[in-house]
């Protein structure tokens, strides 16, 4: 079994490094597109960095059309890196930049990672909250290989106002933008002068858009055809009709509106999504790559990519074996029986249920009073600060639910704290603080490996590992120093969560045979995040049939629809793939240890290192 834990992690690691090579052959386009990072400064010296994607060709005496391609508010540029990959393939220059405070760039105070607002005039040599777009444009031209008449700007979500204020001011050098899923857009369209965009404009209006609709108090997206202002901006009296082009690209004035059958964070991988934006590039800044806007490659990266994830999974718990089956870290392993406390079937389903149904519950109904609270230096990232708190309240709810079947049932029923998982090799007190010091050890050697692996692949390949916008970045030393906050609230909920796995949800027996084995890992994976998958899938099952998003919950100044609980729905996108991860690492190393030390700090330093290196600042 020792031997046969190292083989696979070591197949686990090649697999890793040949997954992610083959996914940056498509980023790369096999290598005929040339990805470089590059950082700048800004007038007051904050750098920020971005990719910059070259087709093979391109030069100073051959120079490309550039298109700038800007994030969503509190992502970062891989979250749009598929509309890069093919903008580059059919011979656009392509520059995607980490805004203000995300990714690697410098933050800046004033909220610019996660706030729209107007870029200011190009002489001023105040900080511009255009998350970065100005500054990115002017780099743009200062590229000799770069054709200084034919720049277009790509802006996902708040990303779209960001690009419209830089084109705005770089209106001469400007041919056509694209904001996407963009309600911030819409709001600067009702307060600017049609007459100032100089520059063609599509815009995509997705058909499940939930953040079109907040934006606009819609009922569905299609309405949004029908409003004066949208027909005032397209030079017409009637109804705007989907895919028809108002203008022309040749005068510069082409207006296009299209609707995919996609949400608003679906866009980042929809085939319709993408060939809509490239056919409207290829129409005002045309490259004559002779592709088809079908002709899509991104697909192939996300695979390869997910079975990279995949693949580190596997590392993660073989190398965790191969550590608990030496000498060293051997001692955390219990050998004996384990105790486990009297329940019935039914009674452990009960807990497992309790266990999903709590997050599920509380996801909206506490997570958006959280969301009054104010980032701050220990926590200074919005949506991190409100799942980790979240998560922390939710520890607090099954503590005393706990406590209360331990009184009631479980103390008379064999609980103790050997049953509830807390059960070391130590020898009396100081060696089981001794044992905890090495499960700390353990932890940490884990999640360093995992982030040698991840840096190194970035250094190698620019790519993160990630599917949609669940990713495992890379980290900095700038960013590594923010996580003492996050590693508190996330210990807090996994000492809960596995204290109780073990004891009321059963975790702890049936983990012999194939079936028990499953059992143990399902268990784990329900508890862990199965709840969060319900809400998930109904979430977006009302959003594609009904194209109007449930669970648009109303809260303080927002009675009709609080922003934020949008933001937590699309946000299971990452919590279920995160959790999934975790859950499955802490129930190996469990059914390895008999005690819940080691996946409950290993699980919590993984969140609280996702949490740090995957959001935007926001204080």
């Amino acid at each position: 079994m020792k031997n046969k834990n190292k083989i696979l992690m070591a197949v686990s690691l090649i697999l890793v490094f040949v997954f992610m090579f083959i996914a940056s052959n498509f980023n790369s386009s096999f290598g005929t597109v040339k990805i470089k990072n590059i950082y700048y400064p800004d007038n007051n010296g904050n750098v920020l960095r971005a990719q910059m994607f070259i087709p093979r060709g391109v030069s100073a005496s051959n120079p490309a059309p550039a298109i700038l391609n800007m994030h969503g508010g509190g992502d970062n540029l891989e979250c749009v890196g598929n509309f890069s990959l093919e903008l580059a393939r059919r011979g656009y220059v392509v520059l995607s930049v980490d805004e203000y405070g995300s990714g690697f760039s410098d933050y800046v105070t004033g909220n610019v990672a996660t706030a729209a607002g107007g870029s200011g005039d190009k002489s001023s040599k105040e900080t511009k909250m255009d998350g970065g777009a100005s500054v990115s444009v002017k780099q743009l031209l200062s590229y000799d290989f770069v054709d200084q008449n034919n720049i277009g700007l790509i802006g996902h979500s708040m990303g779209g106002s960001y690009i419209a204020n830089a084109a705005l001011e770089y209106a001469d050098h400007v041919k056509a933008i694209m904001p996407w899923g963009s309600g911030s857009f819409l709001d600067l369209l009702k307060k600017t002068d049609p007459d100032k965009f100089k520059f063609s404009v599509g815009f995509l209006d997705g058909k499940s858009d939930e953040m079109i609709i907040y934006a606009t108090h819609l009922k569905n997206t299609s309405e949004l055809l029908q409003q004066d202002y949208i027909k005032t901006f397209f030079g017409t009296d009637k109804d705007v009709v989907a895919g028809q082009v108002y203008g022309s690209f040749e005068n510069n004035n082409a207006r296009v509106i299209y609707t995919p059958s996609t949400s608003h964070i679906g866009n980042l991988i929809c085939p319709q999504s993408v060939s809509y934006l490239l056919g409207f590039f290829e129409s005002a800044m045309p490259t004559d790559s002779g592709l088809a806007t079908t002709n899509q490659h991104w697909q192939f990266k996300e695979a390869f990519d997910i079975l990279a994830v995949i693949a580190l999974l596997c590392f993660v718990v073989f190398m965790g074996l191969t550590l608990l089956d030496g000498k060293f870290y051997g001692s955390l392993v219990n050998d004996g029986p384990q105790p486990s406390v009297n329940m019935r079937k039914p009674m452990k389903w009960i807990g497992v249920l309790l266990l999903m149904a709590i997050p599920m519950l509380t996801l909206y109904s506490i997570g958006l009073p959280l969301t009054t609270l104010k980032a701050s230096k220990l926590f200074p990232m919005n949506w991190s600060n409100y799942f980790a708190w979240l998560c922390a309240v939710n520890a607090g709810i099954i503590l005393v639910l706990f406590i209360i079947w331990h009184f009631a049932y479980g103390k008379k029923n064999g609980g103790s704290l050997q049953s509830y998982g807390f059960q070391l090799n130590g020898g009396g007190t100081r060696g089981n603080w001794y044992q905890v010091l090495k499960a700390i050890g353990f932890s940490v050697t884990i999640i360093f490996a995992v982030y040698v692996i991840v840096n190194t692949c970035y250094a190698l390949f620019n790519i993160d590992f990630r599917f949609w916008i669940f990713a495992i970045k890379p980290i900095s030393v700038a960013r590594i120093s923010y996580i003492f906050g996050y590693l508190i609230m996330f210990l807090i909920s996994f000492g809960v969560l596995n204290m109780v796995s073990v004891s009321f949800a059963g975790l702890s027996s049936d983990g012999n045979g194939k079936w028990g084995v499953f059992k143990q890992y399902a268990i784990g994976w329900l508890i862990g995040a199965g709840g969060f998958a319900i809400i998930m899938l109904i979430y977006y099952a009302g959003l594609k049939f009904n194209h109007y998003p449930p669970f648009f919950i109303g809260y303080g100044p927002f009675p009709n629809g609080h922003p934020n609980s949008l933001t937590f729905s699309m946000k299971m996108v990452t919590v279920v793939p995160q959790f999934t991860f975790v859950s499955i690492m802490n129930t190996a190393y469990y059914r390895k240890t008999k005690n819940i030390y080691v996946g409950w700090i290993a699980a919590a330093l993984l969140l609280a290192m996702i949490a740090v290196t995957g959001n935007a600042f926001s204080y």
